[in-house]
């Protein structure tokens, strides 16, 4: 069944686009939630008319990429996990991870835009991450994971800093 797009879709098109899918997908996904319409005489001029509003819109959106990737490409997250002994994360990150440390910085990315190249992470050290903004068009964000301190650590840390401060409040009097 031809049907033509109201919206972009990943892997299917581009608002305007006529398109030739199956008639289920169009019957029950495409036609009810409003993302296209059946490709006829009427719809095609229609689409026609508007083919330059359409082009202005995804001229402004490509833009919008644009000025978002010069943004993103400063950014770089730091993750700090727990590990057992031999450096193995109890806790891998993934796309969902990512999208909300980005969100915490201003960035609202949708998951699904987000390219991890392993999977997910599951060790220490700086990955690239790709994140897909427009076609075409796409950021690479450094993503580190460091090891979480133990609560060890911090307890016998602030036992030398008060330490060092009472010695401190020594060598004073």
């Amino acid at each position: 069944m031809k049907v033509i797009l109201k919206e972009d879709f990943i892997n299917l098109g581009k608002e305007g686009d006529t398109v030739e899918v199956r008639d289920g997908f169009a019957r029950n996904y495409l036609l009810p939630k409003g993302f296209a319409v059946f490709s006829n005489k009427h719809n095609i001029e229609i689409f026609n008319q508007k083919r330059r509003s359409i082009l202005k819109k995804q001229e402004a959106k490509k833009q919008m990429a644009n000025d978002l990737k010069s943004k993103l490409d400063l950014v770089k997250l730091e993750f700090f996990m727990k590990s057992n002994d031999s450096g193995k994360l109890f806790h891998s990150i993934n796309s969902l991870n990512i999208a909300d440390e980005l969100l915490k910085l201003g960035f609202d990315i949708e998951r699904k835009k987000i390219d991890i190249h392993h999977g997910t992470l599951k060790t220490f050290g700086t990955y690239d991450v790709t994140i897909k903004l427009y076609e075409g068009i796409s950021s690479i964000i450094k993503v580190e994971i460091k090891k979480e301190k133990k609560q060890e650590d911090k307890k016998s840390l602030s036992k030398k800093l008060n330490k060092a401060d009472e010695q401190g409040e020594r060598a004073e009097v």
